[in-house]
């Protein structure tokens, strides 16, 4: 198990605080949405929006060590920056043959492309050959946290809910359980798991923010325990985990896949953006980013209470920055589902959400259907021809998302 320096919920919200997170936020109603004004300075961004970057690892030149090849086709670049759900193999092997990368196992998808479950020669292993013969790998996630939300139940057995594992289990024996589910999950060829939910427990049922039982707990020291645990049995697995939904869902109003959801003003998450911050130090850690509108939560003119944190320079910029103690988070973000949730489709259509997710500092926009790579290419690479999204800003983040 990885041991890292123990940090106390107190601590970072003792930082938000006094203002270590580069914004502060005026009192505002999360019922009605109203705006917040900043009266810090906006995190410093690109001219296209995204928050600075640094990398950890530079190659013998100096530089990034890189995956993507700089020059090649601009249409095949945005490809390998997407992560796509698929319903079976045919449209599964479209998007890898237009240059996906990432392909997502879904509540639609015909789970006989498993490995295993059906035609060797239709299967996961068959579409990573594909790839690797274009010369890239191929990740392939899904989401499977237990309780109400998993795909794989009738293949590989039910998992308890977060919230039932934290009731009955020690952390010990939940990273023995998520190690063996994540076992059989790599044996169907899932290399990336979409959990754990380490968001605080911020109502009782699901219906009241989404997330019900699908938290480990309301204590932010409890869920950072078991959220640590099931990371480390998923790594054990060798399956990457993505923790989810930074930066903070808990406290949220509503569910983003119904309409807007709006969080507390940034100032008072600090327990909420607890785990995120100790557990985002873990090597092999992904993290998600989700729709909701976080009040002071700004970039400049963009402010958070009427933009998505999937959407939003700010959000990014706070995950790359820290929340004030220890460093920031250099991996993989993704964002949720940009086109089968309303606090997305409201606002913007699928390509247009996924332009504004990479201006915004996403590394992987995931979208829920391949049907809709070609025009989301198409989308890509009009806005990199019009000067709307930078072509480094489109490499950086396929250049991520092939290092996985």
């Amino acid at each position: 198990m990885v041991s890292l320096p123990r940090r106390t919920p107190a601590t970072v919200l003792a930082a938000v605080a006094v203002g270590t997170l580069a914004f502060s936020a005026v009192a505002c109603s999360t019922d009605d949405g109203a705006s917040a004004t900043s009266t810090a300075s906006a995190p410093e961004t690109t001219a296209q929006g995204a928050p600075e970057t640094s990398a950890t690892t530079d190659g013998p030149d100096g530089q990034p060590p890189s995956c993507v090849d700089g020059e090649e086709d601009l249409a095949t670049l945005a490809a390998s920056a997407l992560a796509v759900g698929v319903v079976g193999f045919d449209d599964a092997a479209d998007a890898v043959d237009a240059g996906v990368r990432h392909i997502f196992i879904g509540s639609s998808t015909d789970l006989s492309i498993l490995d295993g479950q059906g035609d060797p020669e239709r299967s996961i292993t068959a579409l990573k050959e594909r790839a690797a013969n274009a010369g890239g790998e191929l990740t392939v996630s899904v989401d499977e946290e237990g309780g109400q939300v998993q795909r794989l139940g009738e293949i590989i057995g039910d998992l308890p809910s977060a919230r039932e594992l934290a009731d009955t289990l020690s952390p010990e024996e939940v990273r023995g359980v998520f190690a063996e589910h994540g076992r059989k999950m790599h044996d169907l060829g899932i290399t990336m798991d979409f959990a754990p939910v380490v968001d605080l427990a911020g109502g009782e049922s699901i219906s009241d923010n989404a997330i019900g039982d699908r938290a480990f707990s309301d204590d932010p020291a409890v869920v950072t325990d078991y959220g640590r645990a099931a990371v480390d049995g998923l790594l054990d697995a060798d399956v990457t985990p993505v923790i989810k939904h930074f930066p903070g869902h808990g406290h949220a109003t509503g569910d983003s896949h119904e309409g807007t959801v709006t969080t507390p003003p940034i100032g008072e998450m600090g327990a909420d953006l607890a785990p995120f911050a100790e557990l985002w130090q873990i090597p092999g850690v992904a993290v998600m980013v989700g729709h909701m509108q976080t009040p002071g939560l700004d970039a400049g003119e963009m402010l958070g209470a009427e933009t998505p944190s999937s959407l939003n320079p700010a959000a990014y910029a706070l995950l790359r920055d820290g929340t004030g103690e220890g460093p920031g988070f250099d991996g993989i973000v993704f964002t949720d589902d940009l086109t089968g949730m309303q606090a997305i489709t409201d606002l913007h259509d699928g390509p247009e959400a996924v332009v504004q997710a990479l201006r915004a500092g996403a590394d992987a926009p995931l979208t829920s259907t391949a049907a809709d790579v070609p025009a989301t290419v198409d989308g890509l690479v009009a806005a990199v021809e019009n000067g709307d999204l930078d072509r480094n800003r489109l490499t950086e983040a396929a250049d991520r998302l092939c290092t996985v």
